[in-house]
């Protein structure tokens, strides 16, 4: 019998020989086994297709970038009309300043803008500007912020970041104000900024008091206060963390959903601190390259238009109700459950014996079988605008199908 992924199975002998590593780690930290698809061969909706022509409704969404689904015909008309014009110039293009205000318009932190093409480049950017504008060193830090050494010394994949480095960065809980005021006493007068992911995987709403206080106590320092919003931005209600709270950040940083896939990020917030990036020299070749911004153009419009964020967490709040039914009814509820927000929620695996167990095993077999069924996932869910409800009833059947497969495996 053919192996159902035997096409996957080759190239991924193949990207082992040629590649060192993967591009992106989380694209095959869970899928390199046989039991799951590898290598995707084309995509469209909520649909992609791997190299062996098995169909799966992706939840990942290329790492929750996709907000639109795959092939949004308005994107793709941006693109291919911007494409007749030409992607890199040797000057700025209109575009910069039509996407800024459209940026400018829409997130309360942001005064000015700066591009670039991904969450590392800006994050990285948004801390230099705070040690310059401040005149600190020392980093305060909550959630993941990239693969630069201020931010990757502070884990366990901190190999070549120079402990000096590592030094000058420290972690604080989320939601804790006695974790950032031991950090602060301990820091007094030496920190640069506060950054965080506002809205993490696992929460389901921010904690509007934990960001009230984060807001005075930077005030009072003196400290720039970052929200990440890489993840959360363009997803979540309101479009941002910091609209759906009300509570405004001094900089702030986007890209997934900002472009529906395509490569663009941006660093944004207040004119006296942003009329300082020249000055720290953030400059990148391809940060006004004009296919992304089009595309920037082409997104925002539609979020305008349809107000997608709406959409995503209706969407996203039937599929986590179905899901969890579906859980209940084949009474697994004290073995896997769900949280974080309606837009991007996560399987939560437990056990009794919470000092000796690692979810690890359960979530593996979780994807291999959820694969196996047709839904591409990583243990979490993202819905898109494509993501409508034909899509939803039929990801629902599948799990009606798969559910008492799952309780065997952990039960």
């Amino acid at each position: 019998m053919k192996n159902k992924y035997n096409n996957s199975n080759k190239i991924r002998d193949s990207f082992e020989h040629l590649l060192a590593g993967a591009s992106t780690f989380s694209k095959i930290e869970f899928f390199n086994g046989n039991d799951t698809p590898y290598c995707i061969s084309h995509c469209d909706g909520a649909y992609v297709y791997d190299i062996d022509q098995n169909q799966y409704i992706d939840y990942m969404l290329a790492q929750g970038a996709v907000t639109l689904g795959y092939q949004n015909k308005e994107v793709n008309n941006a693109i291919i009309h911007q494409l007749n014009k030409g992607i890199s110039f040797s000057l700025p293009s209109k575009l910069e300043a039509e996407v800024s205000a459209l940026l400018v318009e829409m997130i309360p932190s942001a005064e000015k803008v700066r591009f670039g093409k991904n969450g590392n480049d800006v994050t990285s950017a948004a801390v230099r500007l705070s040690r310059y504008y401040t005149g600190n060193d020392h980093i305060l830090f909550c959630g993941y912020h990239g693969w630069q050494d201020w931010y990757i010394g502070q884990t366990s994949m901190n190999g070549g970041v120079p402990g000096p480095v590592r030094d000058l960065t420290h972690r604080f809980t989320y939601n804790d104000p006695d974790s950032v005021i031991k950090l602060i006493n301990e820091y007094n007068n030496q920190i640069a900024c506060i950054i965080i992911d506002p809205l993490p995987a696992r929460e389901a709403y921010p904690p509007k008091e934990f960001f009230s206080f984060l807001r005075e106590i930077t005030y009072e320092k003196n400290i720039v206060l970052i929200f990440d919003e890489i993840v959360s931005g363009f997803r979540c209600l309101q479009g941002s963390v910091q609209s759906l709270i009300g509570i405004t950040p001094d900089l702030s940083t986007f890209a997934k959903g900002i472009a529906n896939g395509m490569p663009l990020s941006a660093l944004v917030g207040r004119k006296e601190i942003m009329n300082k990036c020249n000055e720290i020299f953030y400059s990148l070749t391809y940060a006004g390259e004009t296919l992304s911004l089009a595309t920037a153009k082409a997104v925002i419009n539609i979020y305008k238009e349809k107000n997608v964020t709406s959409f995503l967490d209706t969407q996203g709040e039937k599929l986590r109700i179905g899901i969890l039914r579906i859980i209940k009814e084949n009474n697994i509820e004290e073995r896997l459950d769900i949280i974080g927000s309606n837009n991007r929620f996560v399987f939560s695996f437990t056990n009794k014996d919470i000092n000796h167990y690692d979810p690890t095993d359960d979530l593996k077999n979780w994807i291999s079988l959820t694969a196996d069924y047709g839904i591409l996932n990583a243990g979490a869910h993202c819905v898109s605008l494509a993501h409508d409800d034909k899509v939803i009833d039929q990801t629902l059947s599948k799990y009606e199908e798969l559910m008492p497969k799952v309780k065997k495996y952990l039960l």
